[in-house]
């Protein structure tokens, strides 16, 4: 099962960079909830995003705000209880301002019946390797 969920979180990356949004909402549970990293909330954007609809506004708070940008996957682990742990390297210039940004992000899934049921964004590893052990 294990395998299974990395090949699942791969294959939503390899959507996303092929540019192919359809193929990463049907990798992802109807009600699937997203989490945004605290300092990004911090910027006025909401915590949380749920559905299909969350994942098109979750695209839309980062990645659309860069140009020529760019996710460089530099590990990706499962762990127990179907999480998956992601670690990034980001990289964009901004799109208003013209600057260049390089950034290391972390992403932990949550995988039920085969799908992205829950997806946290981090900028500290150790709070996304705490969210992969949920207490309980």
């Amino acid at each position: 099962m294990a395998e299974q969920n990395v090949e699942l979180i791969r294959a939503a990356f390899a959507a996303y960079e092929r540019g192919d949004i359809d193929g990463v909402l049907a990798l992802c549970a109807e009600d699937v909830v997203i989490t945004q990293a605290p300092e990004v909330v911090a910027t006025g954007v909401a915590p949380q995003q749920h559905g299909h609809d969350g994942v098109l506004e979750a695209f839309g708070i980062w990645p659309n705000q860069w140009d020529d940008f760019e996710i460089e996957i530099r590990r990706i682990v499962a762990h127990p209880g179907d999480h998956v742990v992601v670690d990034t390297h980001q990289r964009g210039r901004g799109r208003q301002s013209g600057v260049d940004v390089e950034a290391e992000f972390y992403f932990t899934f949550a995988v039920r019946d085969g799908r992205i049921a829950e997806w946290q964004i981090f900028v500290d590893e150790g709070d996304a390797l705490a969210a992969a052990h949920p207490a309980g």
